[in-house]
């Protein structure tokens, strides 16, 4: 697995600490369970991406 780190408000940080305490679920993983969520629910969206063509 690849590390990723990012920056959070502080609240969130702190609601972070809390539902990892109350479930006994590691942060990585709520973490790593909310994106697949988000992931899922893009995939009807197309992907864009910029392409870039550079000539020598």
């Amino acid at each position: 697995m690849k590390v990723v780190s990012f920056k959070l408000p502080e609240e969130d940080a702190d609601y972070l600490e809390y539902l990892s305490k109350k479930t006994n679920i590691p942060k990585s993983e709520i973490i790593r369970k909310a994106l697949q969520n988000y992931f899922n629910a893009q995939k009807d969206k197309p992907f864009v991406t910029k392409r870039l063509k550079i000539y020598t």
